[in-house]
């Protein structure tokens, strides 16, 4: 691939689109925290960290197996579970039993995920979806309530009255099964993994290629976090898997483009001994060197990733488009983040070096010592 232009010398750039997509992420984030009222609404967390309902239909086979009836029951429930009357009745509720204010938006439950369960004539629609917040429900009183004009709608519906028989509907309240515990692990694990990265790096190359993979990757889960918010993409316990994924394969691509900024930087230092080098060349040289493998190891696992996120199921989703999204930030970082990092701070360092060694020469001492004199 030809490219005139210094990648790594254009720096300037390359940093701030990065900054643009957090900007974005933070206004998106801000506008669903004030459109809900509630400030853990601006990140779609699901019910794996925030606790949330399930209701189970028992339909048997023949509603079920059909995918169109499967999807006309679906949209029944998920219509229930934004029906306006009862959201307005939950909002009642709270202000007479409870004396709380609760906008109706609030009220209004989301679907997590939806499958199939069991067989024959038990094939069960199970649909999960989220609580009240905690901001409003403390005790989970209103999400109990709302539980139970969900059913009872639900009931109406799937009656006799209606060509049904025997449709058992039911419900049950869940924790959050992942909450503190899987959070606080994912955290020690991604420390864990940047910290031998770091000194793997810096055993293989140096100080400054270690310092900018490490940068590099924490740039890629904030832009795959960023952009998880920006689209409002449900986060749940495979949004974890996917992030420490990303983090162990990005790095890939990296130190292929560390490997060649090393072999040129010996070719470099070979020819010119006597003069200063600019690492901002040597970066861009192994950069363009590096640019079909990368773009090609890019495209060919994100082909992949996208067959799964198209013909997947929605939990499937929920981890195919944040490892989509951080494939994207990795290729982007690999190319235009790291290699003008390590040139940065290199030629910081190599500058330092010589300032030092000048100052520490024969002839610098005598003229100090002249000076003085």
């Amino acid at each position: 691939m030809k490219i005139n232009r210094n990648i790594p010398k254009m720096f300037k750039i390359w940093f701030i689109i990065p900054l643009i997509i957090i900007v974005i992420a933070a206004a998106v984030f801000t506008g669903y925290a004030v459109s809900y009222k509630d400030i853990s609404k601006g990140m779609n967390i699901g019910t794996d960290f925030a606790g949330g309902s399930v209701v189970n239909l028992v339909l048997g086979e023949t509603e079920l197996s059909d995918s169109s009836k499967y999807n006309a029951h679906l949209k029944t429930v998920t219509d229930i579970l934004q029906d306006d009357a009862i959201a307005e009745q939950v909002v009642q509720y709270a202000k007479d039993e409870l004396g709380n204010d609760i906008d109706v938006s609030a009220v209004k439950a989301t679907v997590s995920y939806s499958q199939k369960s069991d067989s024959g004539t038990n094939m069960t629609l199970v649909v999960k979806y989220d609580n009240i917040s905690k901001t409003y429900d403390s005790t989970n009183e209103l999400t109990k309530y709302r539980n139970e004009l969900i059913v009872l709608r639900l009931n109406e519906i799937y009656s006799a009255d209606n060509g049904y028989s025997n449709v058992n509907v039911t419900y049950s309240n869940i924790g959050a099964t992942a909450s503190e515990t899987l959070i606080r692990t994912a955290i020690i694990s991604l420390a864990i993994s940047l910290a031998i990265i770091l000194v793997y790096v810096i055993i293989r190359f140096e100080l400054w290629s270690g310092l900018a993979a490490i940068i590099a990757l924490i740039h890629d889960v904030a832009i795959m976090v960023a952009l998880t918010i920006a689209f409002h993409i449900q986060v749940n316990s495979s949004f974890i898997a996917a992030m420490i994924t990303i983090v162990a394969y990005s790095i890939n691509n990296t130190i292929i483009i560390f490997d060649r900024v090393r072999e040129n930087s010996k070719i470099e230092k070979k020819l010119n001994t006597n003069a200063i080098i600019d690492n901002f060349d040597i970066a861009d040289k192994s950069t363009k060197q590096s640019m079909t493998r990368t773009i090609n190891t890019t495209v060919t696992t994100m082909f992949a990733i996208v067959i799964f996120a198209i013909l997947g199921a929605s939990t499937v989703r929920e981890f195919a488009l944040p490892v989509i999204f951080g494939l994207i930030a990795g290729f982007y970082s690999s190319v235009f983040i790291s290699p003008a990092l390590y040139a940065l701070m290199k030629n910081a360092g190599d500058k330092w070096r010589r300032e030092r060694a000048s100052k520490t020469s024969p002839t610098f001492a005598g003229q100090k010592k002249k000076k003085n004199a």
